[in-house]
């Protein structure tokens, strides 16, 4: 199974602190698949997000986050999905666009909406 992750908002709080559950999180992503990053701060190398969650993550959760494998992407994030292989895409925010791209291929039910807002332990609570 693939699974896409985006930053701020999934990883990270709005307020650009760790999400609660963030490195058990990532544990379980990378026990359960091929981790890849869908977020604008990585596209086709993961120099920059790495960059900018050293900041960000505590130690173990950084560290986790150098197996996670970079997409490339232009304007839809969908465009980074893999759509012949079994996926899960985890983001705070899906255009409407993608949204029919994910329709399109019957995928809608692939999406995971975080919602770190609505509920702060979403990620401690998601199991794979």
């Amino acid at each position: 199974m693939n699974i896409y992750l985006d930053v701020n908002g999934v990883l990270l709080e709005q307020n650009l602190t760790p999400a609660i559950g963030v490195t058990a999180f990532l544990e379980r992503a990378l026990a359960k698949g091929n981790v890849y990053w869908l977020t604008s701060h990585c596209k086709g190398d993961t120099t920059p997000v790495l960059a900018y969650l050293e900041r960000m993550l505590p130690p173990e959760a950084y560290e986790l986050t150098k197996q996670i494998k970079p997409t490339n992407w232009d304007v839809l994030k969908t465009d980074g999905i893999d759509f012949s292989e079994d996926f899960l895409w985890f983001d705070d925010n899906l255009f409407e666009s993608e949204k029919r791209v994910l329709a399109k291929h019957g995928c809608e039910g692939k999406f995971v909406l975080i919602d770190l807002k609505g509920n702060a332990r979403q990620l401690e609570a998601f199991r794979f």
